[in-house]
């Protein structure tokens, strides 16, 4: 009796505890602009973490006495305690540093020289790590047809993404309007979270240019890129680098532009932001007739990508990307993102894992999984993707499957 009495207390404890959870919302923005920080990093736990949305907010399922770590590249970190969050967390941004108070001037190359080798050993030791990653595409074009896709995938995952292996998820599309213009289809949209800074084992992206070459060529930055940096400082005296990776003259083709940010002292890949330029990416759009067709065409893709270091190896925590077709003649104007959130071992479900270039056919061929529906909410939708979210789960398009 006394050992069911202890029971039962403790069930009702549990049942307690998670009764006091609620969920929490809030926008993360710069302190100084006032503009929103997306992907920005909300911690509670290893098992309890998620990301800003592109529009800069996250919601989060919590304790009132829980303290939730916000943090982005290149900000100061602020705790702030549940109960006190408030509608709106301003992160400061660290403070850039002159120049003229450094003492010996910095080696840029150099020192992207030395992280290109402890990252190339890091992936000689780690390359076979896995991760699970969370993932939301989202298409629109001209607001007439509108397509999306969510699911788990395992990969491996240091300096950049490789292997994906997708377990489960769910997909619909709507399609109306004037059907004789071509409906763009990415259904390999999902292999732009492969793109990184360095690419080990680049795969499709082999005649991409990248900021960090894998394979050392003495002119390599000479003949790409025009190189520029600083330095930034935080409250709390911590020291980051900021590398501008910016075209030459002459312009560079198949190449990654942007801002790398990393530890100096550490050597630890912080994140990427910037744009991939003329890659061909694989089209499928449906015309007048009863079949789809393909064609490659050169696409510019934005690209946002940070790094956790929790396993003792620079590895992907998150990537955003965007693209944007412009309208044509025959063409619908188009925006199509993506986000992929490093979930580590957060429970993806069991089953075979598949590797397809058409990940939407895959997930026809699975079956759409109706309770994925209770983990969308991992990373926060924008008030664009929760209108379409919704639109699709009143009209039934889940699981609608169009070639």
């Amino acid at each position: 009796m006394k050992r069911n009495l202890i029971i039962i207390l403790f069930l009702l404890l549990n049942l307690a505890n998670v009764c006091a959870q609620s969920t929490f919302t809030a926008r993360v923005v710069d302190a100084t602009t006032g503009d929103p920080l997306p992907m920005a990093s909300v911690y509670v736990s290893s098992s309890h973490s998620t990301i800003t949305n592109q529009e800069g907010d996250f919601s989060i399922v919590a304790q009132p006495e829980d303290v939730l770590r916000i943090t982005y590249v290149g900000y100061n970190a602020k705790n702030v305690k549940a109960s006190e969050l408030g509608r709106k967390v301003a992160l400061k941004p660290y403070a850039r540093m002159l120049q003229e108070v450094t003492v010996t001037p910095i080696d840029v190359v150099g020192l992207l020289k030395k992280l290109v080798k402890k990252l190339k050993m890091e992936y000689a030791q780690f390359r076979f790590e896995q991760s699970n990653y969370f993932y939301r595409q989202m298409s629109s074009n001209d607001t007439t047809y509108n397509e999306l896709i969510e699911a788990f995938f395992r990969s491996q995952s240091d300096i950049a993404l490789r292997n994906f292996m997708l377990t489960t998820g769910r997909y619909g599309n709507i399609e109306s309007g004037d059907t004789l213009k071509p409906f763009y289809k990415f259904r390999n949209y999902y292999t732009t979270s492969c793109i990184a800074p360095m690419l080990p084992d680049p795969g499709i992206w082999k005649d991409l240019y990248t900021p960090l070459p894998y394979k050392w060529t003495k002119h390599y930055y000479d003949d790409l890129y025009n190189l520029s940096y600083a330095i930034l400082q935080g409250d709390d005296d911590s020291k980051i680098i900021v590398v501008q990776f910016g075209e030459t003259a002459q312009g560079t083709t198949h190449a990654m532009t942007g801002r790398l940010m990393f530890d100096m002292d550490k050597l630890r890949l912080l994140s990427f932001r910037g744009k991939v330029h003329n890659e061909l990416v694989r089209i499928r759009y449906r015309t007048s007739g009863p079949t789809s067709m393909f064609r490659y065409c050169p696409r510019d893709i934005e690209i946002q990508m940070t790094y956790k270091h929790d396993r003792g190896f620079d590895e992907v925590a998150s990537i955003g990307t965007r693209m944007v077709v412009n309208r044509g003649k025959n063409d619908y104007g188009g925006v199509y993102w993506s986000t992929l959130f490093n979930i580590g071992n957060y429970d993806i479900g069991e089953g075979t894992s598949t590797r397809k270039e058409d990940i939407y056919n895959a997930l026809s061929q699975r079956g759409n999984d109706e309770a994925f529906r209770e983990h969308y909410k991992i990373v926060k939708t924008t008030s664009t993707e929760e209108a379409i979210i919704r639109k699709f789960e009143r009209e039934g398009s889940f699981g609608t499957f169009t070639k």
